[in-house]
């Protein structure tokens, strides 16, 4: 049997399911319904502002006051005088999240999310302070910004339709946002006032994230789940000898496979060493061997 045929090794873009439920969507549909029930709070206190009041990013309140909070709640707020800015963001969320989610799993995707999220917050403040200006941001837009930059590089030639209507290759329409947001960020460096209303450095913030994620083969969540149990347990001594014989080889080859792609399953493809990556394109080769 090769390693292709094994259950928890298939494609990238199949679902993964367990127990019947998908599992590359737990995590994004949990996002989703946190940023609505959030985006409901918003409308039933829209006349005190009061959700936006101990939520939102301002860079003095981080700065100043040490709210570092503000730098992950924030993106979980939505204007609510414009349905359409959480209807764009949960949408895109949706689409991409899902995918991002199958390849890494769903703890290394939160953590992958909830880091764009501060960073690109980070970024919004960095520009703030730079210009010299007080604003505040809400919005998922910084983070959903990573996830799409993930997607786009996986899967650059596959055609959206832009507007409903505009067929368009993935990774034009991602170079397309990209520019769409440098180009006022480099006018407001230069001089020129714009005030869109639009936190352009905080999307930028998470497509350099979520571009040097990709990139780099980043696992966040490695630095845990990486340290091996093996490292804590005392040396066994073994007093007899034992007969090798071509049968221990298989059985021993079976058991690391096993071990490997489980820990693909439950961890994702990124947390594999380049060791182990050898290992297994090593196996697959013995295995295509015995048919």
């Amino acid at each position: 049997m090769g390693i292709e045929s094994r259950d928890y090794l298939r494609s990238d873009d199949a679902p993964r399911s367990r127990g019947g439920t998908l599992q590359g969507t737990n995590v994004v549909k949990a996002l989703i319904i946190a940023n609505v029930v959030v985006f409901v709070l918003q409308l039933l206190t829209a006349q005190s502002g009061l959700v936006e009041y101990w939520l939102a990013l301002g860079p003095d309140l981080v700065t100043e006051k040490f709210q570092i909070w503000r730098l992950l709640t924030y993106a979980f707020c939505h204007s609510p005088f414009s349905i359409f800015h959480i209807l764009m963001n949960m949408y895109i969320l949706y689409v991409t999240g899902t995918r991002v989610q199958s390849y890494y799993g769903p703890k290394e995707f939160l953590l992958f999310y909830l880091s764009a999220a501060v960073l690109s917050g980070l970024g919004f403040v960095l520009m703030e302070l730079v210009l010299g200006r007080g604003g505040y941001a809400i919005g998922a837009s910084g983070a959903v910004a990573a996830v799409f930059i993930v997607y786009a590089m996986r899967h650059p030639r596959e055609v959206w339709l832009l507007f409903f209507v505009i067929p368009i290759q993935v990774r034009w329409l991602c170079i397309g946002f990209i520019i769409y947001d440098l180009h006022p960020v480099l006018l407001e460096l230069g001089g020129q006032q714009m005030g869109s209303g639009v936190a352009h450095a905080a999307h930028l913030g998470g497509y350099l994230f979520g571009f040097l994620y990709e990139r780099n083969h980043w696992h966040l969540s490695g630095h845990l789940s990486g340290m091996s149990t093996n490292k804590f347990k005392l040396p066994r001594r073994r007093s007899h000898l034992k007969v090798y014989t071509p049968a221990d080889e298989s059985e021993n080859l079976e058991a690391r496979v096993d071990e490997l792609l489980q820990k693909v399953h439950e961890q994702g493809e990124a947390s594999l060493t380049e060791a182990e990556r050898a290992f297994l394109t090593d196996a697959s080769r013995r295995y295509r061997t015995r048919l």
